[in-house]
């Protein structure tokens, strides 16, 4: 497994980032029950930070496509990144 980084951009409606918080929030949680979202955060008001453990960047891609706020809009831009952890642990796959 590798670990990404991806960011999303907040740039939809306002109205429909709200109602599709909860849905986006539940989804990170059962990846994170799964070990797949290892950490997750907003960056200001505007974008997110979620830490990914996946086999490849097509896996990611394939997360984001699920999200609900992806599916409705809400985020307008997301980058997949391949993070080197060398300092600290992010899980279990940090170890690997």
């Amino acid at each position: 497994m590798s670990i990404f980084a991806l960011t999303y951009v907040y740039g939809g409606p306002a109205d429909v980032l709200a109602e599709h918080r909860p849905a986006h929030r539940a989804y990170l949680r059962e990846l994170n029950e799964r070990g797949v979202n290892l950490a997750s955060g907003p960056l200001g008001e505007d974008a997110a930070l979620i830490v990914l453990s996946a086999q490849n960047e097509q896996e990611v891609e394939e997360i984001v496509a699920q999200d609900p706020l992806v599916v409705h809009g809400a985020v307008t831009e997301h980058e997949i990144r391949p993070w080197s952890v060398t300092i600290g642990s992010v899980g279990e796959a940090a170890q690997d």
